[in-house]
């Protein structure tokens, strides 16, 4: 998904986007964290006077989750490419929504259950924060073009969505009602965004709150 998203920096020799790592969130299997590792070292080595851009996951700032493998994995490659001598840009990422059905976010997992009637359970207290992969795009632009932004870590978010909403969507969008049962678990979590906060108003970034609805209409509505 980031991999096409950021096209437009095919080309540039003075720009590497690194999007052939770990994607699912889910990944426990060290031998897909080591591909990653070893691909990066390679990607740095090759290029060692381009910017490196990572993707990261905004989930280290998550107390349910950033203790999992995957952000785990990802905090190990973070630290590695701060330590690797060249330019380095990471975007941490929270929920990126987008044009791939092979995709296990959240919003693609809703999609099918829902779709197919199919039984799953919702974290009554969870919220996350969902970003249009065209935003990123926008955002991550920005900043790598921006000197001022070279070896750091910053998160690319807006604002936080309780799951519930995202059903209450996702059912409105499939014409159906979702199978589902409340699970008390699960807790809102701060992310602190003062990059994307200082570029909202020059990138026209929408802030509202109908902002996870009309992002999983664009994707999923037909």
């Amino acid at each position: 998904m980031m991999a096409r998203a950021f096209t437009a920096f095919r080309d540039r020799a003075d720009i590497v986007i690194f999007a052939s790592g770990v994607s699912n969130s889910l990944e426990t299997d060290p031998a897909a964290f080591d591909r990653e590792r070893e691909l990066l070292k390679r990607v740095r080595t090759e290029n060692p006077g381009a910017l490196l851009v990572y993707f990261g996951t905004c989930s280290v700032d998550d107390p349910e989750r950033r203790d999992t493998p995957y952000v785990q994995h990802k905090l190990r490659m973070e630290s590695m490419l701060s330590a690797s001598g060249g330019p380095w840009l990471v975007l941490r990422i929270p929920l990126a929504i987008g044009r791939n059905p092979r995709s296990l976010t959240l919003a693609q997992f809703l999609h099918e259950r829902i779709m197919r009637g199919q039984p799953f359970e919702v974290w009554e207290g969870a919220a996350r924060f969902p970003v249009d992969v065209d935003d990123v795009f926008r955002i991550g632009s920005r900043f790598i073009d921006d000197p001022a932004m070279r070896n750091r870590c910053i998160n690319v978010a807006l604002r936080p969505f309780p799951v519930r909403d995202f059903v209450r969507i996702m059912e409105d969008i499939v014409g159906r009602k979702a199978n589902y049962s409340l699970v008390r678990k699960g807790q809102h979590y701060k992310l602190d965004c003062p990059e994307v906060l200082q570029v909202a108003s020059e990138l026209n970034l929408d802030l509202s709150e109908r902002y996870l609805e009309r992002v999983l209409h664009k994707y999923f509505d037909g």
